[in-house]
């Protein structure tokens, strides 16, 4: 049996005596702390490659794909957005499997499909054989990152650690941000886009599907004074059926909803916008990749605090920073400001956009506990998903509607400010010290 010096403890807001015998219960949730760690350090290099060479390297193809195929802005915003709508409707698949079958088999094979998703698109001549492929590399990415990572490593992490743990795991996605736009424009521009995408799946099937085979699996956990193991249904939290009936998870779903739909409508096409103000393309990916820095920062930077204070009001303040960076990208075509609206975008929203992906899982496990919460990560995910999933074809629609970005910016910078009221009704989530 583990020794539960080595563990944690994950007392309630309501239940914090050391002593207790619901903490001794609880310290026995969280495994050795060191191999804790070296899965957070595998889903990190994972995150790195899956969302560093999809998500973040949209941009990279769009302007490509509309100048090879001919296409328009809108349909190749639909190639964005069946990737993100089949990641979404993937990810409740994802996290009710994980929390039955394990992470393992879940998130290889999502890493496969995803890599041999990039593999049709790089042999395919018209929009819809490239909106397929992105389709099936969509569900891939569903399957193999977001929703199985952050359930894994919150399964694996202890209570106190657990924002830090997931700032160092999505920092994985900042730093993919920093590399892959920049070395994927270079690849498209030295010899096409079509090898830029077989380069991905490269990528996706020889590093990171053997990573998972490797590191992908849920800790064995002991049963007090037991060499048994805890059974799934005996971890502390609710049922689907309750938590689907507590209005503070559907205003959880809320915040996903909102800072989703801002976040993937900024994401995609921060650098055609770049573009189309009179930026290269080396220069836009360049600029992304800025902004990756300072996601890297606020991940580390927020994680920390997330250690020491409540959770709850450093996400609130990170969402306002955000969509105040939103609404200072608006001034980038000023010829006064320009250069100075994009350095206060990149340092503000860039340092606090994957905020909902870092802390409000936290708040949301304060809600529902740990017996179901792959499940209803992925369900609440699926609901946020499936609207924000049309983002891309939104804000390509209003391009070709009114030939500018502003109104699209504008409601992104909405959307985002307006998450801060569900987050306001969210429970605390106050850091614990560890039970000896």
């Amino acid at each position: 049996m583990i020794n539960s010096q080595d563990l944690a403890a994950q007392p309630t807001s309501s239940e914090t005596v050391a002593g207790s015998p619901k903490a001794k219960q609880q310290a026995l949730i969280y495994p050795n702390q060191r191999q804790a760690w070296l899965v957070v350090a595998g889903m990190a290099v994972t995150l790195c490659i899956l969302f560093g060479s999809t998500l973040n390297s949209f941009g990279v193809f769009i302007p490509q794909l509309t100048k090879t195929l001919g296409s328009t802005n809108e349909q190749a915003g639909n190639i964005a957005s069946a990737f993100m709508l089949t990641m979404t409707l993937a990810m409740p698949l994802a996290g009710w499997l994980m929390d039955r079958i394990g992470p393992r088999t879940v998130m290889s094979t999502g890493a496969a499909l995803m890599g041999l998703g990039y593999l049709l698109a790089s042999v395919s001549y018209d929009v819809n054989s490239i909106t397929l492929a992105m389709a099936v590399s969509g569900a891939g990415i569903g399957a193999s990152t977001y929703i199985p990572a952050i359930a894994l490593v919150m399964r694996w992490v202890d209570i106190k650690h657990q924002g830090l743990a997931l700032g160092v795991m999505l920092s994985g996605g900042s730093i993919g941000a920093m590399i892959f736009p920049i070395l994927l424009t270079h690849i498209t521009e030295l010899y096409s886009w079509r090898v830029a995408m077989q380069f991905i799946a490269a990528l996706a099937l020889l590093v990171c599907v053997p990573l998972l085979l490797w590191l992908a699996r849920l800790p064995k956990q002991p049963l007090p004074d037991s060499d048994e193991y805890i059974d799934r249904k005996n971890l502390p939290g609710k049922t689907i059926k309750q938590a689907m009936r507590m209005p503070r998870y559907w205003l959880w779903v809320a915040l996903q909803i909102l800072m989703t739909l801002s976040s993937l409508g900024i994401l995609v096409n921060v650098i055609p916008y770049l573009i189309s103000i009179g930026y290269s393309p080396q220069e836009a990916a360049t600029t992304f990749a800025f902004k990756s820095v300072a996601g890297l920062i606020g991940s580390f930077t927020f994680g920390i605090l997330s250690s020491r204070w409540d959770v709850k009001p450093l996400l609130m303040i990170g969402t306002a920073i955000g969509g105040f960076g939103i609404l200072a990208l608006m001034l980038a075509n000023d010829p006064s400001f320009g250069f100075t609206a994009v350095v206060v975008f990149t340092i503000a929203w860039g340092a606090t956009f994957n905020l909902v992906n870092q802390l409000s899982p936290m708040l949301m496990e304060e809600t529902v506990g740990q017996r179901n919460f792959g499940t209803l990560l992925g369900i609440g995910n699926l609901i946020a998903g499936v609207g924000a999933a049309f983002s891309p074809k939104l804000v390509g629609y209003l391009l070709d509607s009114s030939g500018s970005y502003s109104t699209a910016l504008l409601l992104c910078g909405a959307c985002m400010l307006g998450a801060i009221i569900p987050i306001a009704f969210q429970p605390k989530r106050i850091p614990v010290s560890t039970v000896a």
